[in-house]
C-alpha cells in the first residue's frame, strides 16, 4: 500500500513540475509596435518598442482595440491615485503588447518567439489600487491551452529542445514595471462607448444640471435615455406617451366643447365634471406640448449626455403644468367618487359644495405644485418620459402622498356605492340603479385603477432600486464583449411594467371621451348647436334639397306614358306644388331647435329630480313614473 501511495504521488508532483512548461506557438512572432492610437499612448510606457510579442491567433492592431477599451475603463472607474501612476498604464500596456524574446535556429534558421509576461503581483496591484472590478478584468486568469497562469508569480518555463535553440527549461523572468513617479494625464477625455466625457470640475453641480457621472473620481456620464432598454424599445415607449397624449387632449378637449361651450343647459354636475376633465386635457397638453417640440427626446440634452432640468424652459413649464393638473385631477377625482355616492345614497337630494370645494381644490393643487418650481426641482425623470419633480422625498410629500390619502378615502366611497346598490337589489329586486350609475361607476374605476399603478410602481421602484436596476459594471462588461455594444443594457423594470405606467398617466382623457362623451345627450348637443345651425350650414342643406326636389320633378314628368305612345302628366300636382324657399326647408328642416324629436325631456338628469324617483321605483332599465 505505502509503495503504490508513494508511486502516486511521484506521478502527481512529475504531472505538476510537466504542467509548469508554458508551450511555444511555433507561428509567434517578435514585430515592431505599430503606433499608437488617439486613446493609447503607449509608446510612452513600452520598454522595448521594436521588439512586440505577436501569437499565431492574434493582432496588434486587435490588441490596440482592446486596450482602447481598457484604456476608456480606467477613465470611467479609476480613481486619481490609478490614473496619474505611470505603474498603471506600463502594466496595461505590457499585458497586451509583451515584450518579446526570440531565438533562431542557424542550421535550419527557424526563429521562434516567447513572451515576458507580467508579474501576478504587479497585475494585482493596479488592479487593486485603481478598483477594477473582476467582471472586468482579473489576474486569477488562466491560458486556455495550456491551463497555466497567465501571471506567473516569478517566471516562465519553456523547452527549448524541441527547436534545437537551448535547453529544455529555460526560464524568463516575469515583467515588473517600476513606476517613475511622475504624474500622469492622458485619459482624461476617454471615455469607453456609449458613456460620455464631461469636462467637470465640480460633479455636484453638474448633476444638478443634468449630468450623471459613473464615480465621484470619474468624468464619464451615462447617456440617455438611460440604457435599461434599447434605443428600439425607448422610441415605442416615446410613440406610447406621444399618441395616448395626442389621443387623451382630444378626448378631454371634445367634453369641455361639447358639455360646456355648446351646452345650452350647463347644470352643476356638468360644471363639477368640466373641472375634471379641464384638470385631464391640461395634463395631456403637456405632453402634447412635448411632442411637438420634438418629443421626449427633445428632453435630452447635449447629444444624450444630460437630461432637461428646471433652467430649460421646456421641462420647467410642462413640469408644472403636468404637477398641477395632476393634484387637480387627483382632487377632482376624489369629489366624483363621493358624487356618485351622494347619487346613490340619496337619490332626489342635489350635492352643493362645488363653491367650496373647487377653489380650495385648486389651491391645494398650487401650493404643491409651486415649492417644487420655487426650489428648481422640475427635472426629466431619469428613465422615463416626462418632466416633473425629481427629489424622491418632494415626490411623496407633494405628489404621491396626497395620492395615497386620497386613494384611501376614494376607497371607501367605492366600497360605500356598491354597499348601497346591494342595498337597493335586495331591497327591491330589481338592479335598475346599477345600469343608470354604471358609466359613472366604470369612469371611477378604471381612473382609480390606473391611480394605484402609478402609485404602487413608484414604490415598488423606490423600495428596490438596488435589486431592479442592473449596475454600471455589468453594463460595461457587456460594451465590452458585445459586437453591438449599443443593444447592451444596464437592466432595470421591464418594459411592459413602464410602458403600462406611462399609459396611466395618460390615458384619462381617452376613458373619459368613450364614457361621458358618446352617449345621446352628448349628440343631442352637438345637433342643436351653432355648428350644425348656422347659415352656412343650413344653406348647403337647402341646396341639397332643391337638387333632389327637382330630380324627383323631373323624374315624375317622364314615367307617365301610354300604350300609343301618349304622355299623361298629373297636372294638379304640379298647380298644387309650391317652389322650395329657405324658410319653409328650414322650418321642415330636421336639425331645427323647434323640432319635436329635440325636446328637453330626456335632458340629463343626474339627481333625477324630474321623476322624483324613489328606491322603490327603480326597474330593470326602465323608471316607473306613475306613481
Amino acid at each position: 500500500m505505502k509503495l503504490i501511495l508513494i508511486i502516486f504521488l511521484l506521478y502527481v508532483f512529475q504531472a505538476s513540475y510537466g504542467q509548469t512548461l508554458y508551450p511555444i506557438d511555433p507561428s509567434g512572432k517578435c514585430e515592431p509596435y505599430i503606433g499608437d492610437t488617439q486613446s493609447s499612448p503607449c509608446s510612452k510606457f513600452l520598454n522595448n518598442l521594436g521588439s512586440i510579442y505577436v501569437s499565431s491567433n492574434a493582432t496588434q492592431e486587435n490588441a490596440m482595440k482592446k486596450l482602447d477599451e481598457y484604456f476608456g475603463i480606467l477613465g470611467a472607474l479609476g480613481g486619481p491615485e490609478c490614473k496619474s501612476d505611470s505603474l498603471t498604464y506600463k502594466t496595461l500596456c505590457a499585458i497586451y503588447l509583451p515584450e518579446c524574446e526570440s531565438f533562431t535556429n542557424n542550421q535550419t534558421n527557424i526563429t521562434i518567439a516567447i513572451p515576458k509576461r507580467i508579474c501576478y503581483n504587479t497585475c494585482n496591484g493596479v488592479i487593486t489600487k485603481c478598483k477594477i472590478p473582476k467582471l472586468y478584468f482579473s489576474c486569477d486568469q488562466i491560458e486556455p491551452v495550456s491551463g497555466l497562469p497567465m501571471f506567473p508569480s516569478n517566471y516562465s518555463e519553456f523547452n527549448l529542445t524541441k527547436y534545437d535553440v537551448g535547453n529544455s527549461n529555460y526560464t524568463l523572468q516575469c515583467l515588473t514595471p517600476i513606476s517613475d513617479n511622475t504624474t500622469i494625464d492622458i485619459i482624461s477625455t476617454n471615455c469607453p462607448h456609449p458613456l460620455f466625457y464631461h469636462n467637470s470640475t465640480d460633479h455636484e453641480a453638474d448633476y444638478d444640471r443634468g449630468y450623471l457621472f459613473v464615480s465621484d473620481s470619474s468624468n464619464c456620464v451615462i447617456p440617455n435615455p438611460v440604457p435599461i432598454y434599447t434605443d428600439k424599445q425607448w422610441d415605442q415607449l416615446y410613440n406610447l406617451s406621444n399618441i395616448l397624449a395626442v389621443l387623451s387632449t382630444f378626448g378631454a378637449g371634445y367634453l369641455l366643447v361639447t358639455f360646456i361651450l355648446l351646452n345650452p343647459k350647463i347644470t352643476n354636475f356638468d360644471r363639477m365634471y368640466a373641472f375634471f376633465n379641464a384638470s385631464v386635457f391640461m395634463m395631456s397638453l403637456s405632453g402634447v406640448i412635448i411632442f411637438i417640440a420634438g418629443g421626449p427626446r427633445s428632453l435630452i440634452k447635449d447629444g444624450g449626455a444630460r437630461i432637461a432640468v428646471f433652467e430649460d424652459p421646456l421641462c420647467s413649464s410642462t413640469g408644472f403644468i403636468f404637477q398641477f393638473f395632476a393634484i387637480s385631477a387627483i382632487l377632482f377625482w376624489a369629489y366624483m367618487g363621493f358624487d356618485l355616492w351622494w347619487r346613490v345614497k340619496f337619490m332626489t337630494k342635489p350635492l352643493n359644495i362645488h363653491k367650496y370645494y373647487v377653489p380650495s381644490a385648486f389651491i391645494i393643487a398650487f401650493i404643491l405644485s409651486v415649492i417644487p418650481l420655487a426650489t428648481k426641482n422640475y427635472r426629466m425623470v431619469r428613465g422615463n418620459i416626462h418632466c416633473w419633480v425629481y427629489k424622491a422625498p418632494l415626490q411623496n410629500t407633494l405628489f404621491f402622498g396626497p395620492l395615497g390619502i386620497t386613494l384611501t378615502i376614494s376607497t371607501g366611497f367605492i366600497g360605500l356605492v356598491i354597499y348601497e346598490i346591494y342595498k337597493i337589489v335586495k331591497a327591491t329586486g330589481r338592479g335598475g340603479v346599477l345600469k343608470l350609475e354604471i358609466k359613472p361607476i366604470l369612469n371611477i374605476i378604471l381612473i382609480y385603477f390606473s391611480f394605484v399603478y402609478i402609485f404602487a410602481f413608484n414604490f415598488h421602484n423606490d423600495n428596490n432600486q438596488q435589486n431592479t436596476y442592473g449596475t454600471i459594471e455589468s453594463f460595461f462588461q457587456c460594451t465590452l464583449e458585445s459586437d453591438d455594444p449599443s443593444k447592451c443594457t444596464i437592466g432595470g423594470p421591464s418594459i411592459g411594467s413602464l410602458g403600462y405606467f406611462i399609459y396611466c398617466i395618460r390615458i384619462y382623457g381617452v376613458y373619459c371621451f368613450l364614457l361621458q362623451g358618446l352617449n345621446k345627450r352628448a349628440f343631442k348637443i352637438w345637433k342643436r348647436s351653432i355648428i350644425f345651425n348656422n347659415k352656412l350650414v343650413l344653406f348647403i342643406k337647402v341646396k341639397i334639397l332643391l337638387m333632389d326636389n327637382n330630380n324627383n320633378v323631373s323624374e315624375g314628368g317622364n314615367s307617365s306614358t301610354t300604350a300609343g305612345g301618349s304622355t299623361n302628366i298629373n297636372k294638379n300636382n304640379n298647380n298644387n306644388s309650391k317652389p322650395i324657399t329657405s324658410k319653409n326647408t328650414m322650418d321642415s328642416y330636421a336639425f331645427s331647435k323647434n323640432n319635436d324629436s329635440d325636446s328637453d325631456s330626456d335632458d340629463y338628469d343626474p339627481y333625477h329630480k324630474k321623476q322624483n324617483l324613489k328606491q322603490n321605483d327603480i326597474e330593470i332599465g326602465t323608471i316607473n313614473t306613475n306613481n
